[in-house]
């Protein structure tokens, strides 16, 4: 089979699609697969540089296009099958429409749009240009995940009756959803972009959950702010003499109950992600930054991000592995070669196989959104919102 070509929206010489998209592709368990052929940025002189650094590094041109018609040539490129979406999240939508209409396919990062109903729509598209899609929120190619699975279904700890998440968003160091925020990240702290710690870590999260323990049947959400103005600093910690008045919620929790899966039928969920703790030196011992535990009627599931494991994103299942417990004993996860590449080289491995690969699409990202939307139906309007 050819391989895939991939104009990809956001990719700079530095910067999250250049550090975490890029380098799985250029892996040889990859390399055969895909092929990068062109790249949009913001502007002229940033995308001249990274064509010329990655059509160096690749040994074939690299065609740049930039904004603002960048978005629309790169759709239209002849020389592009699939289109990547990786920018900030409030601009998904406007990225992805061109190269959906021109009929290819998609990859976008999480979350697909900044509201559900922008998700919804995108998934429309998607269906009516009967196009693929392939959604990076990546926890459920993660090993351990895939073990806790296989498990479950074994009937290790019988019929799940509930289970209980604990995870941290980022720490308060890294000024994203706590008392102080990134002058170039500031977007995060207005909760109408929708790049919240409910929409990305605890969405993220979802992903793993859902897939190993069913689809939520209902949901009842709460949340409460710490910090009710978050005063935005630059790269050096000192504030600007700006600040955010309408943050998105730092305290959250969703509890429920989950249907789907037969060893989980009815089983009671709760989950709590906490946002803008201090998370460096002394203020970081004993923290819990991830526990996830699954009760059963004959034994119990523990995942665990551990304080030697580091704070950063310790509370997403997709970037990092966590320790395995059964029934308080540790079990080794076996990790293939391609496990060592992380999830997000697992995910694209996946979208290979076509019909046959297991990945997160547009219709699963439509059902973990549709989560999220409901938490925040709930917390706003204070009741139970019935899903199935």
């Amino acid at each position: 089979m050819a391989p895939i070509r991939l104009g990809i929206i956001g990719l700079s010489s530095k910067g999250w699609a250049s550090a975490a998209l890029v380098p799985p592709l250029l892996h040889p368990t990859l390399s055969d697969k895909y092929i990068i052929t062109a790249l949009c940025t913001t502007s002229q002189e940033s995308a001249k540089a990274a064509s010329e650094k990655y059509s160096e590094q690749l040994g074939h041109t690299v065609t740049p296009y930039f904004l603002p018609d960048g978005k629309d040539q790169i759709a239209n490129d002849p020389n592009v099958d699939m289109v990547v979406i990786s920018v900030r999240m409030p601009t998904h939508f406007e990225a992805l429409v061109p190269a959906v209409d021109a009929g290819k396919d998609i990859f976008i990062e999480w979350t697909p749009g900044k509201t559900f109903a922008e998700t919804l729509k995108i998934a429309e598209l998607i269906k009516k240009k009967g196009v693929r899609s392939l959604v990076g929120a990546q926890a459920n190619q993660s090993a351990t995940v895939k073990k806790v699975k296989g498990l479950l279904e074994t009937g290790k700890i019988g019929r799940v009756l509930s289970t209980s998440i604990i995870m941290t968003a980022t720490s308060a160091e890294a000024a994203f959803w706590g008392p102080t925020v990134l002058s170039g990240h500031s977007y995060v702290a207005d909760a109408t972009n929708g790049a919240t710690p409910l929409t990305i870590p605890v969405g993220h999260n979802l992903a793993a959950v859902i897939d190993v323990l069913g689809d939520f049947r209902e949901v009842t959400g709460a949340g409460s702010h710490n910090y009710p103005i978050t005063t935005v600093v630059d790269a050096e910690g000192n504030p600007t003499g700006e600040t955010v008045n309408n943050p998105p919620h730092d305290q959250i929790s969703i509890s429920g109950t989950l249907s789907g899966k037969l060893y989980a039928e009815g089983a009671f969920i709760n989950l709590h992600c906490r946002a803008g703790l201090p998370l460096v030196g002394d203020k970081y011992k004993g923290r819990t930054i991830f526990r996830w535990v699954i009760d059963g009627e004959d034994g119990t599931i523990e995942l665990l991000h551990r304080e030697q494991d580091g704070p950063v994103f310790g509370g997403f299942m997709s970037v990092a592995e966590k320790t395995l417990l059964l029934n308080g004993i540790e079990v080794p996860v076996e990790e293939t070669e391609l496990d060592k590449l992380g999830n997000t080289a697992k995910a694209w491995y996946e979208y290979t196989k076509g019909n046959e690969g297991k990945y997160t699409t547009i219709d699963d990202a439509v059902r973990i959104h549709r989560v999220l939307d409901a938490t925040l139906t709930s917390i706003k309007e204070g009741r139970k919102i019935t899903l199935l």
